[in-house]
C-alpha cells in the first residue's frame, strides 16, 4: 500500500509540474498570437527616398542588364523601351531637371534607338548607351556609377 501511495503521489506531482508547463506554453501562445505583428517596410535603396526618376532609372538598369545578356548571346533586339518618361519623371532633387539633364536624357534615348536599329555593331552601340548613362551620372548623382560600369560588355 505504501509503494502504491508513493507512486500515486509521485505521478500526481509530475502531473502538476507538467500542468504548469502546459499552462505556461498556452499563455505564451495566446499572448504571442494576440499581439499585432508589425510589418517592416523594405528600406528604400536610395537613402534620400525613391523618386519617380530613381525608380525609372532602376528599371532602365534592369532592362539594360537583360539587353547585355541578349547581345552576348547574339540575339535580336526588338521592342526596347524608349523611356520617354525620363523627361517628365520627378527627380529626388528638383534642381537636377534643366537643359543639361534634358540633353543627357535625349542622348540616352537616341542611343537606345541606335541600339535597336543596329545589326552587327550592337556591342559597340550598347557600350555607347552605357557611356550615355555614365556621362549623365558623372554630372548628376554619381552614386550608381559603380553599378552602371558593370553593364559594359568587354
Amino acid at each position: 500500500m505504501g509503494l502504491q501511495l508513493y507512486e500515486y503521489l509521485e505521478g500526481w506531482a509530475n502531473f502538476r509540474i507538467m500542468r504548469k508547463e502546459i499552462i505556461a506554453v498556452l499563455i505564451f501562445g495566446i499572448v504571442a498570437c494576440g499581439q499585432k505583428q508589425e510589418c517592416k517596410k523594405p528600406r528604400p535603396v536610395n537613402p534620400n527616398g525613391d523618386s519617380e526618376l530613381a525608380l525609372l532609372m532602376r528599371d532602365m538598369f534592369e532592362e539594360s542588364d537583360s539587353l547585355k545578356q541578349l547581345i552576348i548571346e547574339g540575339r535580336l533586339l526588338t521592342g526596347l523601351k524608349k523611356y520617354e518618361d525620363i523627361h517628365s519623371a520627378i527627380p529626388t532633387d528638383p534642381t537636377v531637371k534643366g537643359p543639361v539633364f534634358e540633353a543627357f536624357a535625349e542622348a540616352y534615348i537616341n542611343s537606345l534607338k541606335e541600339l535597336e536599329s543596329s545589326d552587327s555593331s550592337s556591342v559597340f552601340k550598347f557600350n555607347t548607351m552605357v557611356d550615355q548613362c555614365m556621362n549623365c551620372h558623372a554630372e548628376f548623382c554619381p552614386g550608381p556609377k559603380k553599378r552602371i560600369k558593370k553593364l559594359y560588355i568587354r
